[in-house]
């Protein structure tokens, strides 16, 4: 779905709504949109997890792992964790919605808190491979090199992907931003 698509659909379904209306109080608004927000604030956690898993393997690849290649391939593995921790904190600490937000400015909010988790985790997902494909065994060196850019190559191909899903969101928000200011 093309993001011109994307917009006309959003904006068929606006103009199509019936026009019976339930109103809500600001209260209550305000209320669904705190509970929106705790619910996706509940999923910090993940990043956390996965960076410990990281670090955990990484290590022990460091320490088992004796060539220089190898360590350093343990040392990239390494600052994946570090860098999905940094993400994880960046996502985190910011405050993505404010209480007298609008509806689209809210939905905007949290489209733009998973866009960067998106970009963050295949930033990390593409370090952590590369860690990964250098820390193959030597051994006859092409054999070395297709384990190792196998690795690698599915590294980016996941990267390519979480990076198309984070497009998707940025169109999403710009059309949000055209609708909100219309």
């Amino acid at each position: 779905m093309t993001a011109d698509s994307w917009s006309e659909d959003a904006q068929g379904i606006w103009q199509s709504q019936e026009s019976v209306v339930t109103r809500m109080s600001p209260d209550e608004m305000r209320i669904r949109a705190n509970r929106w927000s705790r619910e996706f604030g509940r999923t910090n956690w993940i990043a956390f997890v996965c960076a410990g898993a990281l670090l955990l393997f990484f290590l022990l690849m460091l320490a088992v792992n004796h060539t220089a290649l190898q360590r350093v391939g343990a040392a990239i593995g390494l600052g994946s964790a570090a860098y999905l921790v940094a993400v994880g904190l960046r996502i985190a600490s910011r405050r993505w919605t404010d209480d007298g937000a609008t509806c689209l400015r809210a939905y905007r909010s949290q489209l733009q808190r998973r866009r960067q988790a998106d970009m963050g985790a295949a930033q990390t997902i593409l370090l952590m491979m590369a860690g990964c494909a250098l820390l193959t065994p030597p051994g006859p060196w092409g054999r070395w090199t297709l384990q190792a850019a196998s690795q690698l190559g599915a590294g980016v191909l996941v990267y390519v992907y979480v990076r198309r899903q984070a497009r998707r969101f940025q169109a999403r928000i710009d059309d949000l931003t055209r609708l909100e200011g219309d």
